[in-house]
């Protein structure tokens, strides 16, 4: 579909509704909502991992205008959101923070700028509702945990182009997506999704459920990057006491004929890779706190293999466990142990650590890799500033010199360690217009 041909039928639409059903066209109008957001985001990763000793950092800022229509005759609306970001600082290896848009070859730092682009352009529709509905769209629009894809923000959200719907009944909710394309969250590119050998994919078919009740959670999705990889994703929390909670998450990929069509370098394992997480959880009072432990198992010929989260180039693959670090706690073999530690000092303001640590075994190695985040959050209460989020974390960890995961060993067979320093800060503001 066409973005200019949703705006047209949009048009079409509410001019014949204002013709010819006014009543209607009012609630249209009076339950139409325009909200401006002002974002910054800095990211900052110092780290020897792949190369000599590099910086990578990041800083922008980005005004979002977001209009969401009201409801034809309580069915049929529009929506559409806009994005302008500006670079404030870079270095060189900035485009791996996902902040800023590289305008041109390579890394270098005066290749980065800012983006403009129309991040969401869709029709809603809405049948029923909360108890027995359905609700799709069609466009360009983001997707949140659908089935095995997802989005992130940095100063924008990634969208994709196609079709997508939920029908919930009481605590059940189906959800399917169909998609052809993205724009990712730091570019206004409209680009196809790609194997990792930069051939095409044409599309991606994913669908799943939730069930939520009485602090109970099960969700699975499958999905499908055509004839290139499937995936299956399952996560559940399951309370055993009023504090208490157990949880887990399960991810599996499942390479297909373009996957299988790679040269073994370009792979992250051979023909499956699972990743399977527990956690303990426990909240009383002003306190959270997390145990979990995970493993994976992603088979590689002649390397380390490990579980990717993507379905693709230019795709969000969907992932909450707590070994969430990028590839780190996902290699084949490993075994991941993680610690959450969260403390509301008031309403306002929380703050958390979270220690990670890893091991697997590797041409008589046993790797160890870990890390230690400091993670805060500040929600005003004062009502001028009730819409202003500040989050920040930062963090030291350690890896090893590494090619695609796989160790490089020096003259004596050894694993060399490699140190790394973290940083991040956003800071959101929304306020509304209409």
């Amino acid at each position: 579909m066409k973005n200019r041909n949703v705006f047209l039928l949009a048009l079409l639409v509410a001019t014949t509704v204002h013709a010819g059903e006014g009543a209607d066209f009012q609630r249209f109008l009076s339950d139409t909502q325009l909200d401006l957001t002002l974002r910054s985001h800095w990211k900052y990763l110092k780290e020897n991992e792949a190369q000599p000793k590099e910086v990578h950092n990041a800083w922008g800022a980005a005004a979002e205008l977001d209009f969401r229509s009201g409801w034809l005759w309580d069915s049929l609306g529009f929506d559409a959101s806009y994005t302008r970001a500006v670079k404030l600082a870079a270095s060189d290896y900035f485009a791996t923070r996902g902040i800023l848009y590289n305008h041109g070859e390579g890394f270098h730092k005066s290749n980065a700028g800012g983006f403009g682009r129309f991040g969401q352009r869709y029709l809603k529709l809405k049948l029923g509702d909360d108890a027995f509905g359905l609700k799709a769209k069609g466009g360009w629009h983001q997707l949140h945990n659908v089935g095995v894809i997802t989005d992130v923000y940095r100063l924008s959200r990634n969208s994709y182009l196609g079709y997508s719907g939920s029908l919930a009944w009481q605590d059940l909710q189906l959800d399917a997506a169909w998609v052809t394309r993205s724009i990712m969250y730091d570019a206004p590119d409209r680009v196809h999704f790609l194997t990792v050998d930069n051939k095409e994919i044409d599309s991606i078919f994913t669908a799943g459920f939730t069930y939520k009740a009485d602090g109970a959670f099960l969700s699975y999705g499958w999905g499908e990057s055509k004839d290139y990889l499937r995936r299956h994703v399952l996560e559940a929390v399951l309370p055993i006491a009023p504090q208490w909670a157990l949880a887990t998450q399960i991810y599996g990929s499942q390479a297909l004929e373009k996957y299988k069509a790679m040269p073994q370098n370009k792979k992250q394992f051979d023909e499956h890779a699972w990743h399977y997480a527990g956690e303990l959880r426990w909240q009383e009072g002003r306190w959270i706190q997390k145990f979990g432990v995970a493993y994976t198992r992603a088979d590689k010929t002649n390397g380390v293999g490990y579980y990717d989260r993507f379905m693709g180039k230019n795709t969000r693959g969907r992932f909450s466990a707590l070994t969430s670090a990028g590839k780190d706690y996902m290699r084949d073999g490993e075994l991941a142990l993680t610690t959450f530690t969260q403390y509301q000092f008031s309403p306002e303001f929380s703050s958390a650590i979270q220690l990670n640590y890893g091991q697997f075994d590797y041409k008589d190695n046993t790797v160890r890799t870990g890390e230690i985040t400091w993670l805060n959050r500040w929600n005003p209460s004062d009502n001028s500033l009730k819409d202003l989020a500040v989050t920040s974390q930062f963090g030291y960890g350690w890896s090893y010199k590494n090619n695609n995961a796989t160790p490089i060993l020096n003259n004596e067979g050894r694993y060399m360690r490699s140190p790394s320093l973290s940083g991040e800060v956003g800071i959101t503001w929304k306020f509304g217009l209409l």
